[in-house]
């Protein structure tokens, strides 16, 4: 009998470990109304709750009224879903060349196979260059795939800007023949060095929500010359994945680099002769990433490529850098910006109420098994609840800089006087000795 007084005392004390939730280090805490709701829902992460937290969303946990944890799934919108994205290399036959008008060879990947991206390697530096694609599965008969396709390569100030890749509509051509253009303004000979082609399936619309910008500044840096677009989403840690421009600037090519962060300036501790002090610094721009954008009209037909898709932008800042060379600055209209539709699911019970927190700099994601148990739960159409305000959570007590630490001063005035203490008996000593005279 009281073998299992103690196993139930143990099992009693190890169920109250498990399901009590220790509130320290997290800094707020939502609501989440479901009312008669049952079963899975998918609640919405707004901008002031990635704003608050941290970017991965790893600190965000779900509480029923008895302070446990709620598994979730944390259901980050699609961008695009790719089924295959394997890079496969053509062999290049049949290469020719009209002079100073054109270079053709023949892309044979050896079978019929599904494809709609292309990647070349052409020879040279700092060229722009319009070109043709045609397939055919005998390299016989050939047909357009697609054509008024641009390649650029921009080289400012020691910097690198390429534009290799293009897509065109889905296909199974065993041979891709490409022709590249020499321009009248640039008639150099440029080899068609390699090509390798994938098939990107999108399967699933995308999952966007338009970010508001809340303010942008353009300005122009002579020394650069450089074109600086600086927007402010308003929210810490968004995570965007498309920004579209819009420039009045009729028709140009120019090397771009995209920049972010979350904060201007931060505050940092610094050990100094007098203790520890606090000052403000400037946050470093991180690289997001550099390409080219371009608007080019050739024979009354214009093609342009003026957006940048598939980043991974977590930041409130995004700074939008444009390499002008010689040419005159652009002008930017507006820009629309795109994020991730994020939300996150986990299973309700009626009548029950819970609470997100958030807020903990320092904790790892929570272990759930929850999207293996249920394939694809983050995927299934719920209903949406939404969170209420925030609330701060009270802050731990401050711990105490060890006594060292704040009397740093004293100790070395203490210090000092001892060592002058030490250096008037050592000298006085010193006077003392007898002196080879006195020997003698």
């Amino acid at each position: 009998m009281k073998r299992l007084v103690v196993i139930l005392v143990l099992l009693g004390t190890a169920t109250i470990g498990y399901t009590a939730f220790d509130h320290l280090g997290w800094k707020w805490q939502r609501s989440i109304p479901v009312e008669a709701t049952s079963g899975f829902v998918r609640l919405s992460i707004i901008p002031e709750i990635l704003d608050q937290s941290q970017a991965s969303l790893n600190d965000l946990r779900v509480l029923d009224r008895n302070n446990s944890l709620v598994p979730h799934v944390i259901h980050w919108g699609r961008v695009r879903e790719l089924k295959h994205m394997e890079w496969l290399a053509a062999r290049l036959l049949n290469e020719t060349f009209i002079p100073q008008q054109s270079t053709s060879v023949t892309l044979d990947f050896q079978e019929m196979i599904e494809k709609n991206r292309v990647r070349v390697a052409l020879s040279e530096t700092n060229y722009r260059r319009r070109a043709l694609l045609e397939g055919s599965n005998d390299s016989l008969a050939w047909e357009i795939v697609a054509e008024d396709l641009w390649f650029f390569d921009v080289r400012l100030q020691g910097r690198k800007f390429t534009l290799d890749t293009f897509t065109f509509p889905r296909n199974n051509f065993r041979y891709l023949r490409l022709t590249v253009y020499n321009m009248t303004d640039d008639p150099r000979r440029i080899t068609i060095e390699s090509a390798k082609a994938a098939f990107y399936r999108t399967e699933s619309k995308k999952e966007l929500v338009e970010v508001t910008v809340k303010d942008s500044r353009a300005s122009f840096d002579p020394k650069k010359k450089q074109s600086i677009f600086e927007l402010d989403l308003g929210y810490r840690n968004l995570p965007v994945v498309i920004l579209a421009p819009e420039f009045a600037t009729p028709y140009f090519y120019r090397g771009y680099e995209l920049v972010g962060r979350n904060q201007a300036v931060e505050k940092v501790r610094r050990k100094t002769e007098n203790g520890w002090k606090t000052i403000e610094q400037k946050v470093s721009w991180k690289k997001v990433s550099t390409g080219v954008l371009y608007r080019t009209r050739y024979e009354n037909k214009t093609s342009a490529a003026l957006t940048l898709e598939g980043l991974n932008a977590s930041y409130r800042y995004l700074q939008l850098r444009i390499f002008n060379g010689d040419n005159p600055p652009l002008e930017l209209r507006r820009a629309r910006v795109y994020r991730r539709e994020t939300s996150l699911v986990f299973q309700a019970r009626p009548q029950q109420s819970y609470t997100l927190i958030g807020g903990n700099v320092k904790v790892r994601p929570p272990d759930y098994d929850l999207a293996k148990a249920v394939r694809g739960v983050d995927e299934f159409k719920l209903p949406v609840v939404h969170s209420g305000p925030a609330g701060l959570l009270s802050p731990p007590p401050e711990k105490a800089l060890p006594w060292s630490e704040r009397h740093a001063g004293l100790i070395l005035i203490i210090l000092a006087a001892a060592v002058g203490v030490m250096l008037v008996f050592i000298i006085k000593n010193l006077k003392g000795l007898p002196s080879k005279d006195r020997r003698q």
